[in-house]
Parts: structure tokens; sequence; C-alpha cells
């Protein structure tokens, strides 16, 4: 009988949160997800070679890690010194910031972190941890410290490693030494996300995709009219952006990347929020990838036909979604695959509220019946469940262990399903069928007005391009430097990273600001490596507080602030 074949294809990214001008990371998630999520995402493998998988590696994030493991610091750090020598300052950031992790599945399941959050009053407000800071002995902050940077490890490399098992059974009132040998097991952790991901590769059980470099919408950065298309109507910035040179550079940024790191190139790339159009194909075509991937929306649009499901989210007509398709367009062509929207976004959504194996027993038996349901055709089918690698987990029941564990456990003994990495199965089985009109669209609502399209998100779009027709300017000019360019436009390979749209105009004002922030500072570093005075309007924020939110009355760029909300959203970016 035939086989059903899987493709998990899991996307591993963080924004790039360093403020390039301080060479400082605002924001600690590239080195706490490294801890908690990437390596183990990857290491969890080795006890199941049956299952194989894809993984996108975003270069923003390696970029990072790299940073760290080279010494650069983040804000959070910078309070990880002896509590007894914690300034009033640090000791508020302490209070403020290191319960940012889930209250109810994390710092509730451990006896002493749960203490100190109720001493602390359980508040994200800023002002409101002044009350604290009488509460809290030297004692406390330590036993602070220690269980933030613990609790952001994963639950299997702390039950493995006898040191941090150790710390966790003990509980409380940590030496200054524990949380020093602590904090250099996080970093051993970082150093071996990379030779983890490689040792799997090279042996044939993972396949490592890339992406544009600093994250950008492509079809954005190709042509912002693009949004157009998906979104008639849509209001869009008055100065029209339309650079694909930059996306090319920034894909060709990340091929030499990879092949330093992995000793190979790609074959597969990953667009960011998974956000194609026409024009992308032809760049790919160019660049030497042989797939990439989109979701089932834009498929059925691509088509013009419908994903019909029945009540319980069975695809009925499964032939033409779990299939690979030859997209042909604007003198280019590559394969593509498209994810299941509905599997994707159980385990993203859904599944931390099932007991972990209840959950994985629910998606082999959807996946069983996919089998069942395409048992009348000749051919094999690929159904490809993808989504952000490490968002998820802190809302399961014991992290992802549990779920995942339980999930390879039953597909490896499973007869009719086989999981397989993308280029694994396309050798195999190419595409028999084309797109020869690929819509122009994202994972968001088969649209790009995520990132377009409102007056916060416009001012940022004209903002950008004039900052990137100073370059061209400049680039005219007979006494042109080749550095200052180069350095100019890294600044706005960074700025157009997709994550400073999403979040103006579409995310919660206090969470919003930094980000914000930080977009106009990589702006003004543009005119500033071209030795010009940047505009005076990239001193003024673009955003403003909503009716009963505070504004913000310090730089938010001295500081970071809590990144993870009260109640599990359905839409969280990257972090």
């Amino acid at each position: 009988m035939k086989t059903l074949y899987v493709a998990f294809v899991w996307n591993q990214h963080q924004p790039y949160y360093q403020d390039a001008e301080k060479k400082e990371y605002i924001m600690p998630w590239a080195r706490l997800h490294a801890a908690k999520d990437y390596y183990s995402m990857a290491a969890i493998l080795e006890e199941y070679p049956a299952i194989h998988q894809t993984f996108n590696l975003t270069p923003s994030l390696l970029e990072q890690i790299e940073d760290y493991l080279q010494g650069s610091e983040d804000y959070y750090q910078r309070v990880m010194k002896e509590a007894e020598k914690l300034t009033p300052w640090e000791k508020r950031f302490l209070l403020h910031h290191y319960f940012d992790i889930q209250w109810d599945r994390v710092i509730a399941r451990h006896p002493r972190y749960h203490q100190l959050l109720n001493l602390q009053g359980r508040t994200r407000e800023p002002e409101a941890v002044r009350e604290a800071l009488e509460r809290f002995t030297t004692r406390d902050y330590r036993d602070l410290q220690a269980w933030f940077n613990l609790a952001w490890m994963d639950p299997d490399l702390r039950r493995k490693d006898p040191f941090l098992n150790g710390l966790e059974e003990k509980g409380e009132g940590f030496t200054v030494q524990e949380v020093k040998t602590l904090m250099e097991k996080q970093m051993e952790i970082l150093r071996r996300v990379v030779p983890e991901h490689r040792r799997l590769m090279e042996r044939k059980q993972i396949e490592i995709i890339t992406t544009p470099f600093y994250h950008p919408i492509m079809p954005l950065i190709i042509d912002s009219h693009s949004a157009l298309r998906a979104s008639p109507g849509l209001p869009l910035p008055g100065h029209r952006f339309r650079y694909p040179e930059d996306a090319y550079a920034q894909l060709k940024l990340s091929r030499e990347q990879y092949r330093r790191l992995f000793g190979t190139l790609p074959r597969g790339v990953w667009p960011p929020e998974q956000a194609v159009s026409p024009e992308c194909i032809p760049i790919f075509n160019d660049l030497g990838f042989a797939w990439t991937i989109s979701d089932e929306q834009v498929l059925a649009r691509s088509l013009d036909v419908e994903i019909v499901r029945d009540g319980y989210g069975h695809v009925l007509n499964g032939d033409v979604l779990y299939r690979p398709y030859q997209v042909k367009a604007e003198g280019g062509e590559i394969t593509m695959i498209f994810r299941d929207h509905h599997l994707s976004d159980r385990i993203g959504f859904e599944y931390q509220h099932f007991p972990p194996e209840e959950a994985a027993a629910d998606l082999v038996h959807r996946l069983n019946r996919i089998w069942e349901n395409l048992q009348w055709s000749p051919q094999e089918h690929l159904v490809t469940i993808s989504l952000d690698g490490e968002n998820a987990w802190e809302w399961y029941q014991g992290d992802k262990g549990p779920f995942l564990h339980s999930l390879y456990r039953r597909l490896s003994g499973e007869k009719h399903l086989r999981c397989v990495t993308v280029s694994e199965y396309l050798a195999k089985y190419p595409p028999q069928r084309q797109i020869s009109r690929l819509f122009t669209g994202s994972w968001v609502d088969h649209s790009l007005a995520r990132w377009i399209g409102t007056g916060g998100k416009n001012a940022l779009w004209n903002q950008l391009a004039e900052a990137r027709q100073a370059i061209e300017s400049y680039r005219k000019r007979p006494d042109a430097d080749p550095g200052k360019l180069e350095q100019a436009l890294r600044n706005i390979y960074i700025a157009e990273g997709s994550d400073y749209p999403w979040w103006i105009d579409s995310m919660p004002y206090y969470l919003s600001v930094p980000f914000e922030a930080l977009f106009r500072k990589h702006l003004a570093n543009v005119y500033r490596a071209l030795g010009l005075n940047a505009p005076s309007y990239l001193g003024q924020p673009l955003v403003a507080p909503r009716p009963g939110e505070a504004a913000w009355q310090i730089d938010p760029l001295s500081g970071p602030i809590p990144m993870v909300p009260a109640h599990s959203p359905k839409e969280l970016p990257e972090n």
C-alpha cells in the first residue's frame, strides 16, 4: 500500500535586536530561545532516526548566536552581577523583566520561582515594581537571577545535566558561583546549535534551508505596490519602494553565510512570513534555489480553487494541496510546496490546550485520515506542516518535550506515514503539475496588509524609501566611498526586516515602541554611515499611545520591555 509522506518545516527566526550604533542587543530572545529551543528542537531527533525534518535557520538568528559566542551581551545580561552589588535601577530591572516567561505553564511549575512572582506582586507595570524593592532580599534577587535563566533552558536538557538538575532540585539559596556556572552552561548550549544541525544534516536526517538575511517581506521590497493584488484599494505610502536588487543582495549574503557555516549551499529558501509574488521566482531561480514554500491559501488563490474541509478540519480535496508544483513566473521557475494551514495552526495554537499524549494522538490520527482519503490516487503525496519552531512551546504542558517525544514515537511506528526532508521527497517525486499565475500573498490572511497600509506602517515605508534614495544619491557622487556605501546598505537591509512594520499599528503600543525606535535608529545609521545629517523626523516616534495607555517617558532603547503577554495570542511574531 502507498505511503503518505510528511514534511515538518520548522522556521527558526529572531529579529535583529542589536542597536548597531552601540553594538548592544536590546532584547535577549535569540540567546534565550537558543538555550530553550533551537538546540533541542534538532537534538531531540537523535532519539528518532526515522524522523526526518527540515529547519529554516534564519541568517539574522545565526549572526546573533555567533555574536553572543564572541562576547556580545544583551541588556538582560547586564544585571547578572553579584546580587550584593546591584543598584536600585538594576533591582527594578530584575523585578520588571525577570518574569518574562509564561506565568501559569512555566513559573507556576517551580515553587520558588512562583513564590518570587507573588512577592513581586504579579505585575507587568514598570512603576508598580517599585513597591517590591523593599520586599526583596539579596537572596531573593540571586534566586531570581538563577530561576529566570534556568527556566529559559530546555527541560530535557535540565534533567540530563547533573549540574542543572541539581540547581532545579535545590530550588533556592543559590550561590554566586552557581549562578556564574549556570550562565556558562547557557553559553555551552549556544555553542552546540550550529554543530548539532550540521551533524544531523551531514547524516541526512535533516535539511537546513535559509531565508533573505534580515527577513524582509520580499514582495514589498521588490515592489511595495504588489500589496494591492490581494488588497485592492489598500492605502499605500506616498513613496513607492521598489528595490529588487535588495532582495537579491540579501539572499546572496544568506548563501555566503550558509556556505561558511554548513560547508555547502542550501537547496531550499523560506520566504519570510511565506510571502511570495511572481517577481520572487526569478530571483530564487537565478541564485540556484531548487524549492520554496508558502501557505495553502496562496495555493488556492493561485489555482482559483477552494481547499475544502469537513466539520473536523479534514481536507476533502487533498490531491490539490498535498503535492508539489512547478511554478513559472517572470521568466523563472522553481518547485513550491504549500503547508496545511489547519494542521500547522493546531500545533501552533491548539494543542497547548491538550494533554501532550492526546495532542500527539490527534495529529497522527489526522495524518492517517489524509492517507485514507488519498487511497484512490495512484500518486504519492506530501503533507507539509510548517510553523515557527519556538513560540508555541512555553504554552505546552512541560514545554515541547512531552508532546514531541510522544509524536515522534508514534510516527516512528506508523506503517503508512514517513517523515522526510523536502528535498528527499522531491528527489523521488518531482512536481507533475504547474502554476502559471502565482498569487501574491503570505501566510497571514493570504495578503501583505499586515506589513503595509496603515498610517504608522506607511510612514515607516516612506522613511525607508527616503533613506534608500539617499544611498542612491550618494552612490552617484564622484567621491562616493565603497566602504560607506556597504555600511549604509547593511543598515538598510536590517531596517527592511519584516518585524518592524509587523508591530506598528498591529500590536499594543508599549510592546511596539522598542521595535519602532530601533527601526528609526537603523535609518539614522544609514545617514551617519554616509556622513550625512539624519532627517529631524527620525527623532520623532511613529507610534503614539492609545486611549488609556501610558506614554513611554524614557528612551525605549535604554532598556528592553516585557515581551511575554499574559494570555496566549494567536498572533505572536518571532521573539
